[in-house]
């Protein structure tokens, strides 16, 4: 009988153990109760968003890439190394002519040919001068830079086969060739294959027209 009520009490006082533990981790183990109940939607609804955050890249990249592809569909232009050619004193050139070939219809040159260094290599090429224009040609005559300015011999009637010259203003440029495939500062920068065409000054008033061949001058 002692033996029983023993063991009685004991379960008693187990029992009461344990409620006191409960009591001391109740908040936390409510916590963790709820935390189960609540985390499985919850995890759910975790899992659903990372899903959701995951083809959100996706579309946003495709959106992009299409802005992107819009971008460049609307900078366009119509330049072509046809519009880089030059037209002065009733003789038409371009890069990758030969000087030989146009010097003698140019008119008086401004100045004696000479030697410097290329503007696009650095490689020493023959330069020639002439009122508003110089030109740059590799050692067996080809043209690959043609810059129309008045920044060394002013004069001449000089301007690019659209007509355009130096003074023009660049909104003059975009509205014949559209926008420029890049811009340096406030010059426009049209470019078809290495044949590139660009306006330097200021918006309001170009001071020089170069246009170029890099694949030339090697």
């Amino acid at each position: 009988m002692k033996m029983k009520m023993k063991m009685k009490n004991l379960s008693v006082l187990i029992a009461a153990c344990s409620v006191l533990a409960l009591a001391g981790c109740g908040e936390s183990g409510s916590s963790s109760a709820a935390d189960t109940a609540a985390t499985t939607p919850a995890a759910a609804q975790s899992e659903a968003a990372a899903e959701s955050e995951a083809a959100a890249p996706a579309e946003s990249t495709e959106t992009a890439e299409s802005a992107a592809e819009g971008g460049e569909t609307a900078a366009a232009s119509s330049f072509t190394a046809d519009n880089a050619k030059v037209k002065y004193n009733g003789t038409e050139l371009a890069v990758g002519d030969n000087i030989n070939d146009k010097k003698g219809s140019l008119g008086a040159e401004a100045a004696p040919a000479s030697q410097a260094p290329s503007c696009l290599t650095g490689n020493t090429i023959n330069e020639y001068y002439f009122p508003g224009m110089t030109i740059q040609a590799n050692n067996d005559g080809i043209i690959f830079s043609i810059e129309l300015t008045n920044a060394l011999y002013s004069g001449g009637d000089g301007t690019t086969a659209d007509g355009f010259k130096v003074g023009d203003t660049v909104d003059s440029i975009k509205a014949v060739l559209g926008e420029p495939t890049e811009t340096k500062g406030t010059s426009p920068v049209y470019t078809a294959g290495t044949v590139s065409m660009q306006a330097s000054g200021s918006p309001s008033g170009i001071e020089s027209i170069w246009i170029s061949d890099s694949s030339i001058d090697n």
